[in-house]
């Protein structure tokens, strides 16, 4: 029981995390002190729900908000 209460509180902060701005999964799992395997895990259960998005750069991936990503895609695409 206890787990799940830490598995949605984490949510909760990568949430919190990925409104300000794109993180590589292994930076964020630096900040956040917790596996990039476990965070693996929560940023598909994230996306799965609507709330995360991958971003490529092109070289690299990234995960943000749906929100973000759409910002994003429109900078790059000059709109």
């Amino acid at each position: 029981m206890a787990e799940e209460i830490n598995k949605e509180e984490l949510k909760q902060k990568v949430v919190e995390y990925l409104q300000k701005k794109p993180w590589q999964v292994r930076d964020l799992a630096k900040i956040l002190r917790v596996k990039k395997r476990e965070l693996d895990k929560i940023v598909q259960e994230l996306i799965n729900e609507g709330k995360a998005a991958y971003w490529s750069s092109g070289s690299t991936t990234y995960i943000t908000t749906p929100e973000k990503l759409k910002e994003m895609e429109e900078k790059r695409s000059g709109v």
